[in-house]
């Protein structure tokens, strides 16, 4: 239906563009002119004995949308690089001026970053030289919002990797009092988690992430960066590579 209405539109834009122009040849070179001057009846006769040149104009007109999307995507993604980078605020392993960064946004109930993460694990367990940044979004399910809080509040007790290794292990979908089983279980301080979950610091941090989210065009998770440029990954080999490269 999409599609559909894309067509439709085209077709719109075409039969609009020769109007115009038709009028205009009209004003240029006289009434007299007038007569060989293409309809948009003659167009559209044209245009449904030749149904491909539709078609084709469809297919050029969405190569130059992606063409122009992309352009937009990679001026965003270099203007936000240190912010895509930048490790303030949220949970991370690494060295802060490690050479090399791995970011992913995520969302814990999200089924395929819960594949991708043994992945995301073993590839921060053979690079401890590399920074791995972890920025949450919450859109997936009403648990997701919870659970990027208290991930938040588990990295300000040094437990981050902890509490992602269980979450994302975890079958099923979590409830509240299933994300605070998980901060017990890793021994966090509950009153300071309780305190660092409901905190506005750690709302606002969840807020940035989202709103970078949006300036950079991450639309799904997982989503993966390697010093800023968008890998497709889903196992270890991949970002492994990236890595590698980068260095």
């Amino acid at each position: 239906m999409k599609n559909f209405s894309i067509i439709l539109s085209t077709v719109a834009i075409i039969l609009a563009a020769v109007a115009v122009y038709s009028t205009c040849k009209c004003k240029a070179t006289g009434p007299e002119a007038a007569a060989g001057a293409v309809t948009q009846e003659q167009l559209a006769a044209v245009l449904t004995q030749n149904p491909k040149l539709v078609a084709d104009a469809l297919q050029a007109y969405e190569q130059i949308q992606r063409e122009e999307a992309e352009r937009a995507r990679n001026e965003a993604l270099l203007a936000h690089a240190d912010d895509i980078n930048s490790e303030a605020d949220v949970p991370f392993v690494g060295p802060k001026d490690a050479k090399v960064t791995v970011v992913e946004f995520f969302d814990f109930t999200c089924g395929y970053c819960k594949r991708l993460s043994s992945s995301i694990e073993k590839v921060v367990a053979d690079n401890a030289d590399v920074k791995f940044v972890f920025k949450p979004l919450t859109f997936v399910s009403p648990i997701s919002k919870y659970q990027a809080q208290a991930g938040m509040a588990a990295h300000k007790q040094g437990k981050f990797m902890e509490f992602y290794k269980e979450v994302m292990s975890f079958s099923g979908l979590m409830k509240e009092a299933d994300v605070d089983g998980v901060a017990a279980k890793i021994g966090l301080d509950m009153d300071k988690y309780k305190a660092d979950l409901n905190s506005d610091a750690v709302k606002s941090s969840l807020e940035k992430v989202s709103s970078l989210a949006q300036a950079i065009q991450v639309n799904g998770v997982p989503t993966v960066f390697v010093n800023a440029k968008h890998i497709q990954a889903m196992s270890p080999e991949p970002i492994q590579d990236a890595i590698n490269a980068a260095k």
